[in-house]
């Protein structure tokens, strides 16, 4: 080992990879694999795809190659992918769709007056969780907002699981009933 400055420069060690070396390997650096690409491509799914591809070419890779350096070996390989799908995915737009193609594919955004509906039928969601007893909220918003069991409810609570979901039925029958009110209006 050489020093230089205040790190420690080790020889490489040359090694083969086996599929369980290259799983832990992408399992131990797959969220900043998968970080490192989407800053190259910008689109979280594609960042997420690629970095399984890269999973794969190591895997295809297997013995066939002694490796020096695996994460190393783990990130180059996902950048020169994530190159490639930029240079794909221009490619694919010089050479065949034209703007006015692209711009007539239907979105899937909410048109303006669906958008309007959904936050008028929120706001009517919020005001009926607002007239529910405490009790009924707390249940309520418990199950339905931070996903807890109706065992959960019912310890925090000092309840019977019967009595939660008795209260959750009881939220839920109010919520419909206050649409039910806004749609007739």
């Amino acid at each position: 080992m050489m020093p230089v400055g205040i790190f420690v420069l080790s020889r490489p060690c040359i090694m083969n990879l086996t599929c369980e070396d290259i799983e832990h390997l992408f399992i131990e650096h797959r969220h900043e694999l998968t970080r490192s690409i989407y800053r190259i491509v910008r689109c979280e799914q594609a960042a997420a795809d690629l970095a399984q591809e890269t999973f794969v070419r190591l895997v295809n890779l297997g013995q066939s190659a002694s490796v020096s350096y695996p994460r190393a070996l783990l990130f180059r390989t996902a950048t020169n992918l994530a190159i490639d799908y930029l240079r794909k995915g221009k490619y694919e737009r010089q050479g065949g769709e034209t703007l006015d193609a692209v711009l007539e594919m239907p979105s899937g955004a909410p048109s303006v007056e669906r958008a309007l509906l959904d936050k008028q039928r929120f706001q009517i969601f919020l005001q009926a969780i607002d007239t529910l007893s405490p009790r009924c909220r707390e249940a309520f918003l418990l199950h339905r907002v931070h996903e807890c069991s109706y065992r959960d409810i019912a310890s925090r609570l000092s309840i019977s699981e019967s009595a939660v979901e008795k209260l959750i039925m009881r939220a839920l029958l109010h919520c419909r009933t206050a649409f039910q009110r806004h749609d007739a209006e």
